[in-house]
C-alpha cells in the first residue's frame, strides 16, 4: 500500500504552478530512462528535485497520482504498474535547485532573510464520510491553511511592479488562489473539488519571525486519502 500525504500533494502542486521571486528552484532538467520497471531514481545536476513537472512513456504523457506518484523524500518517481519496455522511452522532467520556498512545515525562527518569502501548508481540519455501506470508500473533505511569510523591507519586482511586505504576501496569496482555480486538474485523482474558504487574509506582523503573515484557506476532497492508487 502506498501512503501519500495530502500536504505533500499540495506542496508539489504549488511548486509546479507558482514562480519563486528568488528563483531558488526554478531551473529545469529532464532525464531519460529505459522502461520496463516501476521505480526511477532522479539525479539532478544541482541540489535536489523540487517537483516533477511531466512524465512521458513511449510518447504518452502520464497522469501524476493516477499512473505514478512522486516520492519527494527519496527523489524517486514510482509507477503503480510496470512501464512499457523499451530503450530511452521514459522521459521525466522536473524543477531543481539547492533550496526551495514551499514546504509542508512552518518556518523556523532561525531562518535567515534569504529563506523568504516562504510558504507552508497546514491541515487544520476535515471530515470523512463513507460513500456507501460499511466496506465502501471514504470521501474526505480536508481543510488546508496555506501560510505566506514575507520579510520586512524585502522588495521584489514582478512583471515590472514592485512588491514588498504585506503587499507581497497578499500578491502571493492571490497567485495561489489562481493556481487552484486554473490548474485543479493537476491534483486529480488524488484530490479534487477545490473550494476557496477565504481570500488572502492578513494576519499582521509576526514579531517572532519578523515577517508579514498572510493565510489562504481552501478545501479539497479525496477518496481514501493518503492511500494512493
Amino acid at each position: 500500500m502506498v501512503y501519500i500525504s495530502p500536504k505533500n500533494v499540495v506542496v508539489d502542486f504549488l511548486r509546479n504552478r507558482l514562480i519563486d521571486p528568488r528563483a531558488r528552484a526554478e531551473a529545469t532538467n529532464s532525464e531519460t530512462f529505459d522502461g520496463g520497471s516501476t521505480t526511477f531514481q532522479l539525479t539532478p545536476t544541482s541540489g535536489s528535485v523540487s517537483c516533477v513537472s511531466s512524465v512521458v512513456v513511449t510518447g504518452v504523457t502520464q497522469t501524476k497520482w493516477k499512473h505514478y506518484w512522486w516520492d519527494q523524500q527519496n527523489q524517486k518517481v514510482i509507477f503503480y504498474s510496470n512501464t512499457a519496455s523499451g530503450t530511452d522511452n521514459v522521459v521525466i522532467s522536473y524543477k531543481q535547485g539547492t533550496s526551495n520556498w514551499i514546504y509542508p512545515d512552518k518556518a523556523k525562527n532561525s531562518l535567515s532573510k534569504i529563506a523568504f518569502p516562504r510558504i507552508n501548508i497546514l491541515v487544520v481540519g476535515g471530515n470523512g464520510e463513507r460513500v456507501g455501506q460499511y466496506n465502501s470508500d471514504v470521501e474526505s473533505a480536508i481543510h488546508f491553511q496555506i501560510d505566506i511569510w514575507t520579510k520586512e523591507e524585502q522588495v521584489f519586482t514582478i512583471d515590472s511592479i514592485k512588491y514588498s511586505n504585506d503587499k507581497l504576501s497578499e500578491y502571493l496569496g492571490l497567485k495561489i488562489m489562481a493556481a487552484f482555480r486554473n490548474y485543479e486538474a493537476d491534483l486529480h485523482p488524488e484530490l479534487y473539488n477545490y473550494t476557496s474558504l477565504s481570500i488572502p487574509r492578513d494576519m499582521g506582523f509576526d514579531s517572532e519571525l519578523e515577517c508579514f503573515h498572510t493565510i489562504v484557506e481552501i478545501e479539497l476532497k479525496g477518496i481514501n486519502v493518503s492511500e494512493g492508487n
